[in-house]
């Protein structure tokens, strides 16, 4: 019978070591949570200490309006079911041992939730299973994967919201979802850093489908831990089936194994004005190290991005087609040095498929023409690729009959040069993408000529009299 009895107590003492709000409509603040269950939320001086797991029920809320901070014990888990919200301008939620994290906040089906202002610090990650949930000017740091296994924060369906907030040096994902999952994500101007510290072979961004209405990462900038070298960059992949549709747009990727990947016959969308560079830790060409791999996707839009240091620019593989550029919206992007095994390759398309790639720089900094562009795009068959006319282009030459006398000097300069021409007329001066820079009008003679460019290669035209001439440019 005694037995029986310390039986009886310990059970009781497990049962009593975790607490559940009534479910009858309260709203709890920290402070009320705790006068509530003094022994599971301890109020300390200036802090409070979670000893056990917290359960709010699904009519009940929690609003987080004091800058204090929750330091949570090993092993325990927040589950919300109610309405979470910050008020507060500073809240930190962090183990009471950072040794021995907790294991973390999950937002189970139907709750509410709107995390802003807050740092969390080695947990378990935030598991969402909401469609309601948003994350505003938040830090998450040094996660390792608990409650929520395949990100620092893990989404399940919905629209969830991240914005402003900074990933830092967790052990998975920043972000993740199922691969049998739609979510329709926005990510916007957040700062993502040295992820995925298990080293696995797990991008920064690693999302399943974005469904009809579109995953969105916009703006953020994605930097990996170079020593970390099976880490990339963004994948929006549907390895599984479902609608995938995405728009990246406006990032930096830099320094990870590869920049943006996106997998699955399903998926479409845009990749653009991204600055994908140096995306090449793992130094395997074999494996990797794209700015931008396509495999099956259809009709993906690249356009206008910044793409070098890469071991290869832009790779489309299997059955993917995508549109880099047609004569009436020219693709605009721009290539340097994505290099492998000595080779510079800014396009290899490794399909059956025809790329239509018009309007973009090859070789940026170069004056190219058509042998010096060939060079350097790839394909499983020949003339699959599409690229004229491009930028950067050597500019065409003119028959002797028709040209200017035109003397340019210094050059290269530092925006301050001289230009002596035979007639009067006028001048324009373009950036290798065809860009007007600079205009002004000419006398016969010695003009000086005071610019404000930025150093690169130019070209100066001179037209008079149904003539023209043009020389490069240097600008130091």
């Amino acid at each position: 019978m005694k037995k029986m009895t310390l039986l009886l107590v310990g059970f009781c003492a497990f049962v009593n070591a975790q607490f559940t709000t009534p479910n009858n409509g309260t709203s709890y603040t920290l402070t009320s949570l705790s006068a509530a269950a003094p022994a599971i939320l301890v109020k300390n001086t200036s802090d409070y200490t979670l000893t056990a797991d917290l359960t709010l029920s699904a009519t009940d809320k929690l609003l987080i309006d004091e800058n204090t901070t929750l330091k949570v014990n090993a092993g325990v888990t927040i589950y919300v079911y109610g309405e979470y919200k910050t008020s507060a301008t500073s809240f930190l939620m962090t183990a009471s041992n950072p040794s021995t994290p907790f294991r973390g906040i999950r937002f189970e089906d139907g709750s509410v939730a709107e995390m802003r202002n807050t740092r969390i610090d080695y947990g378990g990650g935030v598991r969402v299973l909401t469609a309601n949930f948003l994350m505003d000017n938040c830090i998450v740091y040094k996660n390792y994967g608990g409650i929520s296994t395949s990100g620092a924060v893990s989404f399940s369906k919905g629209n969830p919201t991240v914005s402003n907030s900074q990933f830092l040096e967790n052990n998975k994902a920043a972000f993740g979802s199922a691969a049998n999952a739609t979510v329709s994500a926005t990510f916007i101007n957040n700062y993502i850093f040295g992820n995925v510290t298990d080293n696995s072979n797990t991008p920064q961004i690693n999302m399943g489908p974005g469904g009809a209405d579109s995953l969105k990462i916009i703006n953020n900038i994605i930097i990996g831990d170079r020593t970390k070298i099976m880490v990339g960059g963004i994948s929006a992949s549907a390895l599984t089936g479902g609608v995938n549709r995405f728009r990246i747009e406006g990032n930096t990727i830099r320094d990870n194994r590869y920049g943006i990947t996106s997998y699955g016959s399903s998926s479409t969308g845009i990749i653009r004005n991204n600055v994908i560079e140096n995306n090449n830790t793992q130094n395997d060409p074999s494996l990797g190290g794209s700015g931008i791999s396509i495999s099956s996707a259809k009709d993906v839009v690249i356009a206008e991005n910044k793409i070098r240091g890469n071991l290869w620019g832009i790779t489309l593989l299997s059955t993917a087609t995508a549109i880099l550029g047609t004569a009436s919206k020219p693709g605009n992007n721009v290539f340097k040095n994505n290099i492998n095994a000595g080779n510079t390759v800014a396009l290899f398309n490794n399909t059956s498929n025809t790329v239509n790639a018009v309007g973009n720089c090859w070789r940026e900094d170069e004056l190219s023409n058509d042998a010096m562009v060939q060079a350097v795009i790839g394909s499983l068959n020949p003339n699959t690729v599409n690229f004229k006319p491009y930028n950067c282009a050597e500019t065409l030459s003119v028959s002797d009959r028709s040209k200017l006398y035109m003397k340019l000097y210094p050059n290269p300069s530092k925006n301050h040069f001289y230009l002596e021409t035979e007639n009067a007329g006028n001048i324009v001066i373009q950036d290798i993408s065809g860009k007007v820079v600079f205009s002004s009008i000419v006398s016969k003679g010695k003009n000086e000529i005071i610019t404000n460019l930025q150093p690169g290669v130019y070209i100066v035209t001179q037209q008079s009299e149904g003539k023209k001439s043009n020389t490069k440019l240097m600008i130091r």
